[in-house]
């Protein structure tokens, strides 16, 4: 009964969302399995966010440009040689996606630019970037003799080798859904250990965190760091999916719609960001797909509603009222 009395849903919920990532390309078309590696390559967007503005409370509105900078990069190293660099490329562009994010946080943080100013200072970072590469057409801008390409972006970027063997198809789809559960269990063993205890702290007070001793800025740096490593991650995988990367890939857009996926969910719940990115990112193919030229219409008025009445985010607020629920139906049997 005890053990009854202490089922989670967001776990049950988790279990489930494995079990069906598992099974989908059993029951499913090639097709299909290609649209849905590319919802878990959107997850890594939504992890980013969760980690800074769900657990650390800092409010980003730039997550898309670090996004944009691995997969220019793996686009752009990858095409740099007729030799198999795939993989540098994908360190390289999640790294450099990675330590840009810390540059711009040691600014941040360390400048003591007051949190207000975080979100508009990210977003625009994304214009910028975005606004340079748009600008790159002429033949003089290169790197590694690589043609940047502005507005067009970059196409036939090779996908990701391992050896000589090339991910495509369900080895992609597996190779991305293993990477997302893998930083998904890091998310969940994090909430349960010192530094989730610290940048929870951070999040509820940064002054009472300083009081107790925590090196604040330090911190934030080094979490904003992380955040832009995994999205630059996202980027990697998505260029070497895609086979191709345009400038709106840095978009603010592309940050919008993650931001509005983790407040569906519930910014502070991993699993439901991870649930949600994969519901919202079908349901919005789907309505595109459709024709349906009120899409975002729908979409916003949704998002509205939720935050107007579930504050906490949809899937936060019903992992609660469901455990609630069982557990009331159980302490009366």
């Amino acid at each position: 009964m005890k053990k009854i009395r202490e089922l989670c849903t967001e776990n049950l919920v988790a279990i489930a969302m494995l079990l069906f990532t598992v099974l989908f390309p059993v029951f499913n078309s090639a097709y299909k399995v290609d649209q849905f590696t590319g919802f878990y390559i959107t997850c890594f967007l939504s992890f980013s966010i969760v980690l800074i503005w769900g657990y650390t409370g800092i409010f980003s509105f730039g997550q898309a440009a670090f996004y944009g900078i691995g997969a220019y990069t793996y686009a752009i190293v990858s095409l740099c040689s007729d030799k198999n660099l795939t993989i540098v490329a994908a360190l390289a562009g999640t790294l450099i996606a990675g330590l840009a994010a810390t540059l711009l946080g040691y600014f941040i943080f360390y400048g003591g630019v007051d949190e207000i100013f975080t979100g508009i200072i990210t977003l625009c970072v994304s214009i910028i970037l975005e606004t340079f590469i748009v600008q790159t057409s002429g033949p003089e801008y290169k790197i590694l003799g690589v043609w940047i390409g502005g507005y067009n972006g970059l196409n036939s970027i090779p996908k990701l080798r391992i050896g000589n063997f090339t991910l495509t198809n369900v080895a992609l789809y597996f190779f991305v859904a293993a990477v997302v559960f893998a930083i998904y269990f890091a998310f969940r063993y994090m909430t349960h250990s010192n530094i989730g205890y610290a940048l929870f702290g951070i999040r509820e007070s940064k002054t009472r965190s300083e009081l107790f001793g925590f090196k604040t800025a330090k911190l934030q740096t080094l979490t904003f760091g992380v955040s832009g490593a995994i999205a630059g991650l996202g980027g990697v995988l998505f260029s070497a999916w895609s086979g191709y990367v345009v400038p709106s890939t840095l978009s603010v857009g592309n940050s919008t719609i993650a931001v509005v996926m983790v407040a569906l969910a519930g910014r502070k719940n991993i699993t439901g960001a991870l649930v949600m990115t994969v519901i919202y990112s079908f349901i919005t193919q789907k309505l595109a797909a459709s024709g349906n030229v009120f899409s975002d219409v729908i979409l916003g008025i949704g998002l509205v509603l939720i935050v107007m009445f579930m504050p906490d985010g949809l899937l936060e607020e019903l992992f609660k009222r469901v455990d609630f629920f069982f557990k009331k139906r159980v302490a009366k049997a």
